[in-house]
């Protein structure tokens, strides 16, 4: 091993002082806050669930969040978990889908299919890491970019107020999104290093405070919550298994790897380590254990998050203790029901402006990836055209597909689902034979590392 390679090992498994790897450590957990809880709250809000299953859901994320960290940044011996700086939350690509199940057949359904899915991951993962010539930035910047735009309809709904709301579309709801907008963008302009690494969070904040003072948050949800409780397992009951939800999420967590493999690479960039095969293969294993483990404990499907990249970058710190430590924090969090109930009363038009933002970031950080896409070939910009096209028009009139088959509606009524199918096949009958078709650079070294 090169002098190189030792002082960048060294630099990931540095071992810091104990109130810098705190201090480090929360603020890993304050940047990725907003877009861990906004997962399950815009999911149960969706499909109708209440307060205090709303209090359940954040609990049982924060908590399996802080699991899925450790694993993959402590990992399971050499088969599961990255062992680098990655932080661990729910991913947005599911949020679309779980909506559709949740909605049509139920959570235990949606559960079960989490279950499943997250089970092909941990299966396949090896396969996959043989076949990432299928899955070129084309490929990749299509499905992040179809995840963005797919998910911007449900941050306005939340900004209007949430589906069947008796107010929807009231001037005090576009106001309040609208400020919520007005705070993330004046914090990301004024503010510097963590406050402005925390600007979403600054605008949850901001806006629950504004909310409560016109009305629009009742606090008796937090007041009866406990202190401490346990997150218990299958609180919707046991998981039900429904084919073409399972097939729906299978091709979801099949986006989900794809965007993951994305943040792995960046991460090895920050920390100077070439990311190989067999990183990739393990830190997708570790994404799929932690999905079932987020099925179990009524979670959510897991990725890699993209929000901690930049604080890496900014701190310059590359110690995986940083997040072993965001881990435990997350999941003393997790704990404490009341601090779970905390995030259940900020209202949806608050949820919504914050929302909207990062789904739109999520869409950007596609388009910049497609920015590298020679699109000088007409069947580079035939791939992206028709898979954006097949998903946003899936996504914007779902009663397109009313007259189909129930199974092929339950699996393609998810835009991101179809968006993602099309660019695959595609890019494997437009691109096939071309050379260099993927700027996916993996090293075919597949011997575990040592750590």
């Amino acid at each position: 091993m090169s002098e190189q390679s030792v002082k960048n090992v060294d630099k990931v498994n540095e071992m810091l002082p104990l109130p810098k790897l705190f201090t480090l450590g929360l603020q890993h957990v304050l940047a990725m806050y907003a877009g861990a809880v906004a997962v399950p709250l815009l999911i149960g809000a969706s499909v109708g669930l209440t307060p205090r299953q709303l209090e359940l859901l954040v609990a049982a994320d924060l908590f399996t969040c802080g699991i899925a960290t450790l694993i993959q940044a402590i990992g399971i011996g050499p088969y599961v978990g990255i062992k680098l700086p990655a932080i661990l939350g729910c991913t947005f690509a599911a949020v679309g889908p779980l909506i559709i199940i949740g909605k049509s057949y139920g959570m235990p359904t949606a559960y079960g299919s989490i279950i499943v899915a997250a089970l092909v991951v941990v299966l396949i993962a090896p396969i996959y890491g043989k076949v990432l010539r299928f899955f070129p930035t084309v490929v990749t910047g299509t499905v992040v970019t179809m995840i963005g735009l797919s998910l911007i309809n449900v941050g306005i709904n939340s900004i209007g107020g949430g589906s069947g709301a008796k107010d929807f579309g009231s001037i005090s709801n576009l106001l309040l999104g609208t400020f919520v907008m007005i705070v993330v963008i004046f914090s990301n302009k004024f503010f510097k290093g963590f406050f402005q690494a925390i600007s979403v969070l600054n605008g949850i904040i901001l806006g629950t405070i504004v909310a409560a003072f016109m009305g629009k948050v009742d606090f008796s949800v937090v007041a009866s919550a406990k202190w401490i409780s346990l997150v218990r397992p299958l609180n919707f009951g046991i998981p039900k298994f429904n084919l073409a939800s399972i097939i729906m999420m299978t091709f979801v967590m099949l986006t989900v790897m794809i965007e993951s493999t994305g943040t792995y690479l960046g991460i090895g960039r920050i920390c100077e380590r070439k990311i190989t095969e067999n990183d990739i293969v393990r830190g997708l294993r570790a994404e799929g254990l932690a999905t079932i483990l987020g099925g179990i404990f009524n979670s959510f499907p897991y990725t890699t998050f993209n929000q901690n990249l930049g604080l890496l970058a900014l701190s310059k710190v590359k110690s995986r203790f940083v997040v072993i430590v965001s881990g435990i924090i997350l999941i003393c969090l997790g704990l404490i029901p009341k601090f779970a109930a905390l995030a259940t009363i900020i209202p949806q038009p608050v949820i919504g402006g914050a929302t909207t933002i990062m789904f739109a970031m999520v869409a950007v950080a596609g388009i910049q990836m497609l920015s590298s896409v020679d699109f000088d070939k007409n069947s580079n910009m035939l791939v992206v055209a028709c898979s954006i096209g097949i998903g946003l028009g899936v996504t914007i009139v779902p009663t397109i597909l009313d007259h189909t088959p129930q199974f092929f509606k339950s699996i393609f009524s998810s835009g991101i689902v179809s968006a993602s199918v099309v660019a695959i096949i595609l890019n494997a009958f437009l691109n096939h034979g071309e050379k260099n078709v993927t700027n996916i650079e993996v090293s075919s070294e597949n011997t575990p590392q040592k750590y």
